[in-house]
């Protein structure tokens, strides 16, 4: 073979190597894998709770928690996993809410995920049709629960808590961690830190794998293009300082077209979706205080 022609399979073998890789790395994105059963209940903690289901606008069943405050409150605040996450490790970091707080407390499973029905994850999109349905059917259930009621999420589901308060007025304010920027950027930075893709042209790749099969493109629905409809309620956002998944700049981001008021608590150490296991009690000291200052 002529050295234009090893050449020109070189270039075809690459090719291939990138678009089997991109296709990998789309798969995994749109299905992550689904998390351990459920390892941990409300009663664990001592907390009583009701099990619930509903379903979204495109007719996937949810599953959920519903815990009720000891004595009765209108104080609530509606409760957002991570990708890849479940409610039940979710509970594990927040349920000081319900037994220190003294909030009521609605847990659920995004799509894809933990109990929930469906097989697509989307990082945003889809998952914003989940959080309607999730507030849909408090208002419908727990109508009283919602007059003060506020969001906290984790990761996609701070991204997600973001793009809710920024569409919902009875959100009375969000306490979001690690949450992404851009969902275009966030894919890029997980292709190339987690898969150890070239970020070209693998994530160029990814993107558009994603977006076909998806067949709309997710980027819209980035807290980026949303937080600055929150304004005049209030925002807390708690970043890891060695997060390189949800970096600072994106925090940075944030904020800068954020409304006040505002304010942003960065855990000296932490990695991503690690500020509750590094911030130890000042974590849950800070979220209460924001919660009973503006709820």
């Amino acid at each position: 073979m002529s050295p234009a022609g090893w050449l020109l399979l070189f270039l075809f073998l690459l090719l291939l190597l990138a678009l089997g890789t991109s296709f990998y790395g789309a798969r995994i994105i749109l299905s992550p894998p689904r998390p351990s059963p459920h390892e941990f209940w409300p009663d664990r903690y001592g907390l009583s709770y009701d099990p619930v289901s509903f379903l979204t606008s495109d007719n996937l069943q949810l599953k959920g928690w519903i815990l009720e405050a000891d004595p009765p409150t209108d104080g609530t605040i509606l409760l957002c996993h991570g990708w890849g996450e479940n409610k039940s490790k979710l509970l594990t970091s927040t349920y000081f809410l319900s037994q220190r707080g003294r909030f009521n407390l609605f847990y659920f499973d995004f799509r894809g995920h933990g109990e929930s029905r469906g097989g697509v994850s989307s990082l945003g999109s889809l998952e914003s049709l989940d959080f309607s349905a999730a507030l849909d059917f408090l208002r419908h259930s727990r109508p009283h629960w919602c007059e003060r009621l506020g969001v906290y999420g984790l990761s996609l589901g701070a991204a997600v808590a973001l793009w809710g308060a920024a569409r919902f007025p009875e959100i009375r304010a969000v306490a979001a961690e690690s949450s992404f920027a851009s969902y275009r950027e966030v894919v890029t930075r997980y292709t190339r830190e987690v898969f150890h893709f070239p970020k070209f042209p693998c994530a160029a790749l990814t993107l558009s794998l994603a977006r076909r099969r998806l067949g709309h493109d997710p980027e819209p629905y980035s807290p980026l293009y949303h937080v600055g409809r929150i304004a005049p309620r209030p925002v807390l956002l708690i970043y890891g300082e060695q997060d390189r998944r949800s970096p600072l700049g994106d925090a940075r981001r944030l904020l800068a077209n954020m409304g006040e008021p505002k304010e942003l608590w960065v855990v000296p150490g932490a990695g991503h979706a690690e500020c509750a296991e590094k911030g130890a009690e000042a974590y849950q000291r800070r979220i209460l205080d924001f919660f009973k200052r503006s709820l």
